[in-house]
């Protein structure tokens, strides 16, 4: 694995994945991206209604300020601040997916099911049915698991029946 994918919306639950793919990309010695795909406004409004376009310099001004946000937080990986140019936010991450050519995404997701999901949708479930690589999802609150080697030593070999 040479290369982790990991999303945030900006939000706190967003950033509850970050710290996972931290210590997995660690462990496995991959190179970490951090993407935040800003979402179009209009998109986020209605169909009836008229957003005009983000400037393209507030859009800079908004992303920069993002950046310097994450990159403490995630100290060592790449940050990418994207705009989700007329792109669904899921067709958005698998397009960086395929331009970082990432190993492996890691997302936060709300953990909604029945009537919450239908509604909202889960951007988290339509990566992860849509991705080319695997997709490690983070419900909130989960704490990282702590990777490496060390809970391997002490596993028993793996028997392999002779036929």
């Amino acid at each position: 694995m040479t290369r982790i994918l990991v999303t945030t919306d900006g939000s706190e639950l967003g950033h509850g994945a970050l710290a996972h793919a931290q210590a997995l990309a660690g462990a496995a010695h991959a190179a970490l991206t951090v993407l935040c795909v800003q979402a179009d406004p209009a998109v986020l409004v209605s169909e009836f209604s008229y957003v005009p376009p983000v400037d393209p310099e507030v859009f800079a001004a908004q992303a920069q300020t993002l950046r310097a946000e994450l990159q403490p937080l995630v100290p060592g990986a790449r940050v990418r601040v994207e705009p989700a140019a007329g792109r669904t936010l899921m067709r958005a991450i698998l397009d960086v997916v395929h331009d970082e050519n990432a190993a492996m995404i890691v997302m936060s997701t709300h953990g909604r099911s029945g009537l919450g999901r239908a509604l909202l949708g889960s951007v988290a479930e339509a990566v992860a049915h849509h991705a080319p690589v695997p997709v490690m999802l983070v419900r909130a609150g989960q704490v990282p698991a702590v990777w490496g080697p060390a809970g391997l030593e002490e596993a028993a070999p793996v028997q392999v029946p002779h036929a």
